[in-house]
C-alpha cells in the first residue's frame, strides 16, 4: 500500500474506533436521542457515516456494490450496540481491503458519482470521505456530551 493510501486507511480506521467508543460507552437509550429534532441521532450518524464510506471508497474505489439508500440512512431507528458495532466493523474490513489493493493511478482517475450525477477524481473521493468522516464524529462526540449533560 503507497504511503498516502496508507495513511488514509489509518485515519479512517481511527475515526472508526472513535465512532465505536461513542457508542459503546453510551447507554443503548442514548443511541437514538437527538439533541433536538432537527439533529440527528448516534444511530443515524454510524448508518449515514459507514453507508457514504461504503459508497464513496467501497463503490467507487473498490468497485464493490454498496447497494445505498442515502435518504432511509436518516429514518434508522432502534438498533442495538452489536448492529451499530457490526456496521463500523465491517466497513473498517471493506476499507482495509480496498485501500489494500488501491494504486496511485487510481486516485488520478475520474469516476462517475451517481448520487452527484457528477465526475470526480480518485483523490476527491477518498479526501471527501476522510473529510466527512471526520464531520460526523464531531457530531458524535457533540451529541454524547449533550446526552451526558441531559443524563
Amino acid at each position: 500500500m503507497h504511503l498516502y493510501i496508507q495513511a488514509y486507511d489509518k485515519l479512517l480506521s481511527n475515526y472508526l474506533k472513535r465512532m465505536e467508543g461513542i457508542c459503546s460507552e453510551l447507554p443503548v437509550e442514548a443511541l437514538g436521542w437527538k439533541p433536538a429534532p432537527t439533529m440527528n441521532s448516534l444511530e443515524v450518524l454510524v448508518v449515514h457515516t459507514t453507508g457514504a464510506l461504503r459508497y464513496w471508497v467501497g463503490e467507487l474505489l473498490g468497485a464493490e456494490p454498496a447497494h445505498r439508500d442515502r435518504e432511509a440512512e436518516f429514518d434508522i431507528h432502534g438498533l442495538s450496540k452489536a448492529e451499530l458495532r457490526a456496521a463500523l466493523n465491517e466497513t473498517q474490513v471493506q476499507l482495509s481491503r480496498v485501500l489494500e489493493k488501491l494504486v496511485p493511478d487510481a486516485l488520478k482517475a475520474k469516476y462517475y458519482f451517481t448520487i452527484h450525477e457528477d465526475c470526480f477524481t480518485g483523490a476527491f473521493a477518498l479526501a471527501h470521505a476522510l473529510e466527512h468522516t471526520a464531520l460526523h464524529v464531531g457530531h458524535m462526540e457533540i451529541t454524547r456530551d449533550f446526552w451526558k449533560r441531559n443524563d
